[in-house]
């Protein structure tokens, strides 16, 4: 029981659920259900999402011997190999389950699995780029839901605009956040190149548009009149975190995220 705790710390599962929820959006949204596709896409995209977590786990070793000392593999409560051989469980099952559904599916866990190598290897090093990789795993969870039912409406696009935008702004944060254990390791984030006030305003600016466009929905009568409460309540919580630390930032804006999912759903049930 205690090593099943570990595993979970490892995956960090509130990821991989908001990325699951986003799927079931993303079918919602998409104007049709299936009760068996709505346990199996989730799942497939939960399993892809957390082994992306444990692959950047492993290529981060060194930093988060710095940033997060405290994580399975700095701390040695997990060994690498026991890392790597989780990591490839994890993307088998995952794409074995997408597959299943069809192969636009698979498609796409098959280019985010690439991706998520790609990104914890050398794009996620690199100022803005990624960002912007980790910011498409987050909208793509959307477009796996739609995927599924072979459906992608206008909705869609703009929901995975928004959460594109808001992961982005959020993923800057972060980086100021870890900006003293980064210039340690000499990394090139945007906070180390441009210092932290013009990443705060590049950060806080793609978060604004975010909230821009969540009334766009509304504006084009994609989305019913029972959104609009839920989405501004999320849109209070995102400009909130604009003006608090980077690590607190962290958390209102994963409560924002939620909120948004509630919002994309009351717009398309009720």
């Amino acid at each position: 029981m205690q090593r099943l705790i570990v595993w979970l710390k490892f995956i960090r599962p509130s990821n991989g659920l908001l990325a699951a929820i986003a799927t079931i959006v993303g079918m919602l949204v998409a104007g049709k259900f299936s009760v068996v596709l709505a346990v199996v896409a989730p799942l497939a995209v939960f399993l892809i999402c957390s082994a992306g977590i444990v692959l950047n786990d492993i290529y981060d070793l060194e930093i988060d011997k710095i940033n997060s000392p405290e994580r399975p593999l700095p701390s040695k409560t997990v060994s690498l190999r026991e890392a790597w051989l989780f990591t490839i469980l994890l993307f088998a099952i995952g794409n074995l389950l997408a597959i299943s559904i069809n192969y636009y599916c698979f498609a796409l866990a098959i280019l985010n699995s690439f991706l998520e190598f790609l990104y914890a290897r050398k794009l996620k090093r690199i100022a803005l780029i990624g960002n912007a990789t980790d910011s498409w795993f987050a909208a793509s969870s959307f477009l796996f839901g739609s995927l599924a039912l072979a459906n992608i409406n206008f909705a869609v696009v703009f929901i995975m605009l928004i959460a594109f935008f808001a992961n982005f702004g959020r993923e800057l944060f972060g980086d100021i956040e870890d900006i003293e254990g980064d210039k340690k390791l000499g990394l090139k984030t945007l906070p180390i190149l441009c210092g932290i006030k013009i990443s705060r305003a590049v950060a806080s600016l793609l978060i604004l548009i975010a909230v821009i466009l969540s009334f766009m929905p509304i504006y084009l009568k994609l989305f019913n009149w029972y959104y609009l409460p839920t989405i501004i309540m999320a849109d209070i919580v995102f400009v909130v975190s604009l003006f608090t630390t980077p690590k607190k930032n962290q958390l209102l804006t994963k409560i924002a995220m939620l909120l948004a999912l509630i919002a994309f759903v009351v717009g398309v049930v009720l």
